[in-house]
């Protein structure tokens, strides 16, 4: 198709420099000569222009960035007024990372024709690779208004909005259009992502939904549907949208091990807890833990799902490897802890919660945990002082201020 639309024009502009001859025969040109020839000089640039434009679209996309800049620059100089020449100009030196000059030729573009979306588009994301995102915001949303059909130029200007944490500017940059983008995936995703980041985690829910119904297999959009119904507090359908998606990726493994991410996983074995079915959530965390073994949060998730079940050693075993894969947090030191007085190996106990409020002084459930264990290991003294820190950290913590009280009257 580009071969043949080059030598049709191709043939144009022999067509048009046959002409341009002819009114030079004879004497002395009159006035109307001039104006011919003259006019059939510019068809004459104009129609080799658009050859060379269509030989360097040709190029761009095959991604000859050099012979591509080349036509171009060669449709510029017979026709420096068309405004799609110094936009695909720009694009070629944005591809090849040139971006003072593929802004100068944007700047060139949009003076050439103001209306023409195109441009303000490319040139907002110079200016987005430059992390000037104001005016890149300003460029896409002037690109959106051009052309109200390109959902591309909508989303590219939500989407830096929604990086710059503007939530209510992207929100209401979008609902107007929602009715005429209905059936736009994308868009649907982007306003969960909206929903999400505000706090409003059922809404969130809602939107990824519908994305899904309109591309299920959208990339993410599934996870993070899993992810806002957890936070939304809807166990049961957080725990079905999980399975379906362990479901989804067995089937797309063709017989090979299947790959579940990670936060499949996480979402189905904490919505079990939630729902009561520890043992069950128990197993999910194991299978986790084998396929993710770097991963500390799905031993975290096992060492208490296992400690919760009466799966001492195994809580153990999970929280050993939380202290090697984490040495800094404190978590699995506290962990560790709670399984030595399950035991009821208190004085290893309080070893561990020593260990965990050295790495977190702040943290108020490490220092209520070694105040327990000091009270369990007879040290009523000490354990009332630990718990005094705790509350005066955080007054409000209800789990501190229960085990101050009862600390109360203990002493050595």
């Amino acid at each position: 198709m580009h071969s043949f639309r080059s030598t049709v024009l191709a043939s144009l502009a022999v067509s048009a420099l046959v002409a341009t001859l002819a009114t030079s025969v004879g004497c002395a040109p009159r006035a109307s000569g001039l104006e011919a020839r003259r006019e059939a000089d510019a068809r004459f640039r104009r129609t080799t222009s658009l050859v060379s434009f269509d030989q360097a679209k040709q190029a761009f996309e095959a991604g000859q960035l050099d012979k591509a800049r080349k036509e171009c620059e060669a449709a510029i100089a017979r026709s420096d007024k068309e405004a799609k020449y110094w936009s695909l100009l720009g694009r070629i030196e944005l591809e090849a990372k040139r971006l003072e000059k593929s802004l100068e030729s944007f700047a060139k573009a949009i003076e050439c024709d103001p209306a023409l979306a195109e441009p303000y588009y490319y040139r907002g994301i110079v200016y987005q690779r430059w992390s000037d995102n104001a005016k890149a915001i300003e460029d896409y949303r002037k690109a959106a208004e051009l052309d109200p059909d390109r959902v591309s130029y909508l989303l590219a200007a939500a989407e830096l909005l929604v990086a710059d944490r503007q939530l209510d500017d992207a929100r209401m940059l979008l609902l107007p259009k929602l009715g005429y983008f209905e059936h736009n995936a994308a868009m649907h995703e982007l306003l969960g992502d909206i929903a999400a980041l505000s706090g409003d985690h059922a809404s969130a829910a809602r939107s990824y939904e519908r994305s899904l119904v309109i591309d299920g297999e959208a990339p993410l959009v599934s996870e993070k549907l899993v992810s806002a119904l957890f936070a939304a507090k809807e166990w049961q359908k957080c725990l079905e949208a999980a399975r379906r998606e362990r479901t989804a990726a067995v089937a797309g493994a063709n017989g090979r091990r299947a790959e579940i991410p990670a936060p499949v996983y996480r979402f189905e074995g904490r919505s079990l807890t939630m729902l009561g079915r520890t043992v069950d959530a128990r197993n999910v965390f194991v299978e986790q833990c084998r396929s993710y073994p770097e991963d500390v949060e799905a031993w975290h998730d096992l060492a208490a799902a296992a400690l919760e079940t009466g799966d001492l050693d195994r809580a153990e075993a999970a929280a050993d490897r939380m202290v090697a894969l984490a040495q800094d947090d404190a978590v699995g030191y506290t962990l560790r802890g709670l399984v030595a007085e399950r035991k009821e190996r208190f004085d290893e106990a309080v070893r561990w919660h020593r260990l965990a409020v050295a790495r977190a002084p702040r943290d108020v459930e490490a220092k209520v945990a070694l105040g327990l264990a000091l009270r369990r290991q007879g040290k009523g003294t000490e354990s009332a002082r630990i718990l005094a820190e705790a509350l005066e950290l955080d007054p409000t913590n209800e789990l501190a201020r229960r085990a101050f009280i009862g600390a109360a009257g203990s002493i050595d």
